[in-house]
């Protein structure tokens, strides 16, 4: 058994290991800085530390109201970068949610999602959130 944090993508679930994601926060006080580039939406104050922040939210402003997953750069150990999303939802267990495919061998699938699961509102996609932020975290 493993724990997920489920999160909110436009009209969209997903979840990722809990294991991926080091604490959530809210996202305020987002400043853009000259020459960074979508995904890459700008940088948070977390703790006193500043946190780049990618936005994988659709559509949404800066100035829109969401959650960050602050998880560690992929590449980097101890770097950390914030992943802007629509709404963290919960932490559960996976065995909550029931496996409704896998998408060993459909290419229509992202390479990011693990799983498809069956969530008690409708699908849910188990994503590897590092593959799913990919090129779009700062170096």
């Amino acid at each position: 058994m493993s724990s997920l944090v489920t999160f909110r993508l436009g009209l969209r679930e997903f979840a990722t290991s809990l294991v991926s994601v080091r604490e959530v926060v809210r996202l305020q006080g987002l400043a853009d800085l000259p020459g960074m580039t979508a995904p890459t939406a700008g940088v948070i104050e977390v703790r006193g530390v500043a946190l780049p922040v990618v936005d994988l939210r659709p559509g949404a402003g800066p100035d829109g109201p969401g959650d960050v997953l602050v998880m560690e750069r992929p590449s980097q150990q101890r770097r950390l970068v914030g992943v802007a999303v629509d709404q963290v939802r919960a932490v559960i267990d996976s065995d909550e949610f029931p496996l409704a495919g896998a998408p060993d061998g459909d290419e229509a699938l992202p390479a990011y999602v693990l799983a498809v699961l069956r969530g008690p509102h409708g699908v849910v996609f188990l994503v590897d959130l590092p593959t799913m932020v990919g090129a779009g975290v700062p170096a």
